[in-house]
Parts: C-alpha cells; structure tokens; sequence
C-alpha cells in the first residue's frame, strides 16, 4: 500500500490514540489531511470529542460511502477485535499500521541488515523505552516483582489501560515464543540513520536480555527524531515519567537496569 492507493479517498480513522493521530500527521505532511472526515473510536466519543482537531464520533455513527476508506490504525494488539467490528459495517477497511513508516519516510534504504546491539543501545541513554520493557522481561523471567507494573504504567502515559493491558500481555507471548524457538529473524527493527528504534524496542529488549550480538534491522531514510515522530510520552525521557507517577525509586530502579545492560555491552 502506498500514498496513491489513498489519494481520493474519504478516510476514516479508526482509532484515535497514537496510532491513529501519527497516521493523520503523516497524511497532514503531504496535503492529504482534508481527506480525513472523522476519527472513529469504538464507544460513545461524546460531541466535544476531537483529535488532531478533527471530530471523533463513534464508529457505527459514521456513515461509510462507496467511495470511503476505514484505515484501522492500532497497534496489532487491538487489530483484530476491531476488525471484527469494522467488517460488520464494511469491507472497505485496511489495517494501516504495518504500512505506516513507509508512508512517513519512503522505503527502507537498507533492508534486513546486520547491526551489533551495542551500535543500538548507545542511542538508548536518555530515555527509558529499553529499560521498562526489560523490567517486564525480567520479571516473566522471576528476577523482580515491579515489571509489568511499571510496563503498564509507562504504557498508560499515551494510550487506555485497556491497550496498555493488552500490550503487555501480548510482550508476555512473544517473551515466551523467544524461549521456545529463540530470535525469529523474519521480524527486523526499524531504525533512522542514527540507529534509533522507530519500532521494535520489545524484540530490542530480549535481545538485549538474551544477549544477542547483532539483530536484523530496516534502516528508514530519516534523522527526525524520535520525539518528532512518536511524541514525548511513547519515548519515555525521565523527567515524563515522573509527571506520570514514577517515584525516585522507580527511576533508580529503571536506571540501574538500563546501566545493568548498556555495560554488560560494553558502552
């Protein structure tokens, strides 16, 4: 899928959250934001409901044309329950996730490459994407008792408790996939050109914790940063979790961690 199979389309997007709000940015980039008729959100979205200025209305409120498009934009957790909603109302749907940073930033200039994890975790200082996910690998694993209740948490500064839930239920599979058939390489990172992770910090945590040399990687055709392409609340900086309830000694703890890895790989 590309930008021309949307071009003409009225789109309706399903799913308000980040997903779906970095979808409309994207669309915004290229003139296309006009397009866009509504955010669509399962329950009752309320009047004054808007996102990215754009109203939110319930998705079996929406009238769907023959010439509209339902772009389910959520995160795989959440896809095929809301597919099951979608296909009720209409075969016009397409789940945008997977296409999404190619429409951001073009195709991959390096596909299925080789990079050492040290390479990666260098990029990992300032902020705490690695090291909450890690204390929830840690804790699957009987090493401490606070994991998946500092995932959940850090997963709840952008998006429902319920998602946040399903997340973390859906890392605890593929957590145990890993045990049981170890690293599958058919799934690479993406990174930009200063080998931060744009998607894929779960496959980057048990690599780290498993303590592999190298993982496959996409590499995208961008420097933007990672708050420009995610926001604050997804990339985790410090200082964000503690306006979100993280105490002093959550931090110590997740810093400690962090540090516990990025030596063990000699950076």
């Amino acid at each position: 899928m590309n930008l021309k199979d949307l071009e003409g389309k009225e789109i309706v997007i399903y799913g308000a959250g980040h997903v779906g709000q970095k979808f409309y940015r994207t669309l915004r980039m290229y003139g296309m934001e006009k397009q866009v008729i509504c955010f669509a959100v399962t329950g009752q979205a309320g009047e004054e409901a808007w996102a990215e200025g754009v109203p939110v209305k319930c998705i079996h409120d929406i009238f769907i044309g023959s010439n509209t498009l339902v772009c389910l934009a959520v995160h795989e957790t959440l896809r095929d329950e809301m597919a099951g909603i979608v296909r009720q109302i209409t075969g016009q749907y397409i789940w945008i996730y997977p296409y999404l940073y190619d429409l951001m930033f073009g195709k991959p200039e390096s596909v299925n490459r080789e990079i050492r994890i040290s390479e990666i975790l260098k990029t990992c200082r300032n902020d705490a994407r690695l090291a909450v996910r890690l204390a929830a690998v840690e804790q699957y694993n009987g090493k401490n008792s606070y994991g998946y209740d500092y995932y959940i948490r850090a997963q709840m500064m952008h998006c429902t408790e319920y998602t946040a839930e399903q997340r973390l239920e859906q890392f605890k599979r593929l957590m145990a996939d890993w045990e049981k058939h170890g690293y599958q390489r058919e799934y690479p990172l993406s990174l930009n050109r200063g080998y931060e992770v744009i998607d894929g910090n779960h496959r980057l945590s048990l690599a780290a914790y498993h303590r592999l040399d190298t993982i496959l990687c996409n590499i995208y055709p961008t420097q933007i940063t990672l708050v420009d392409i995610h926001g604050q609340e997804p990339v985790m900086p410090g200082a964000v979790l503690i306006q979100h309830g993280f105490t002093q000694e959550d931090m110590e703890r997740l810093d400690k961690l962090q540090r516990k890895y990025i030596d063990i790989y000699g950076e």
